[in-house]
This record gives C-alpha cells, sequence and structure tokens, in this order.
C-alpha cells in the first residue's frame, strides 16, 4: 500500500477520530479492571496461567487491532479496510441489538452512544468525499515503444 497525499476529507478524520476514541476508551476502561480481564482471558485461554503482565500485552493487541484499520483507511486510503470495518461494524451493532434484546447483561448508555457513534463514523465511510479518496489513484498509462 501507498501513502495518499492531500488532504483528508473531514468524513474521514471523523471516522478516525471516533474510531480512535472509542477503541482508546476500551482500553483505558480495561486497565483499570486488569483482574476482570485476567480472569476473562483465563475463561478463553485457560491454557496459559494469566498475570496483569499478559492481560496488559493481550489488552494492547486488541487496542492495535482497532487501529490498524484506521491507519489503513488514513494513511493509505485502503477500500479493503473500510470493507472490513463495515462488516465488523455490522455484526458489533447486531450483537449489541441481541444484548439489549435478551437483557444478557447491563448494558450503560455509555455504551450505547459508543456503538451508535461507530456506526455513524461507519456510515461516514460512504459519503462521496470519502469514496473520493478511498478511491485508488488513476495511474498515468507507461508509453510503449514497439520496434
Amino acid at each position: 500500500m501507498k501513502w495518499k497525499r492531500g488532504p483528508r476529507p473531514w468524513p474521514i478524520h471523523a471516522y478516525a477520530l471516533v474510531a480512535l476514541g472509542v477503541g482508546l476508551d476500551g482500553y483505558i476502561g480495561a486497565l483499570h479492571d486488569l483482574r476482570g480481564w485476567e480472569l476473562t482471558f483465563e475463561d478463553i485461554v485457560p491454557q496459559f496461567a494469566w498475570n496483569a503482565d499478559m492481560a496488559i500485552v493481550a489488552l494492547s493487541a486488541r487496542f492495535t487491532i482497532v487501529c490498524i484499520p484506521v491507519a489503513a483507511i488514513w494513511i493509505c486510503g485502503a477500500r479493503i479496510a473500510r470493507t472490513l470495518v463495515t462488516l465488523f461494524t455490522v455484526l458489533l451493532i447486531a450483537g449489541f441489538i441481541r444484548v439489549l434484546a435478551d437483557g444478557t447483561a447491563p448494558v450503560d448508555a455509555l455504551a450505547i452512544i459508543k456503538t451508535l457513534a461507530l456506526g455513524i463514523a461507519c456510515a461516514l465511510l460512504f459519503t462521496p468525499p470519502a469514496s473520493r479518496w478511498l478511491q485508488p489513484k488513476k495511474e498515468k498509462p507507461v508509453a510503449e515503444v514497439f520496434e
């Protein structure tokens, strides 16, 4: 992937700001509940003896995974990243709606706001300015010489 040059349109900035803000909020919140995340990771991967250090590494990896598509969209203008972000946002919203409908877990207002903000930010990636930004650059045809 090549770096895109030129000014980024406002929907690209808005998406990056919202996605990184929600990701950073989740990361910081998880760091405040390290013991809870240790127990969660022990349930997911019981083969390891989880401690605070390993939980921090795993949480940092989760935050990095959030940052990768944001960087791919903001820095490189990668259309595939927009597709992946859209897929995961739809899955996130569907899971969130299921939790709300089932009442299986308590949901606070901040979680609703963050989920809606991510959905709106993802939709902004399909606005005309963002779509133009994500279009591949037209290469100049290479002149060929026939002998």
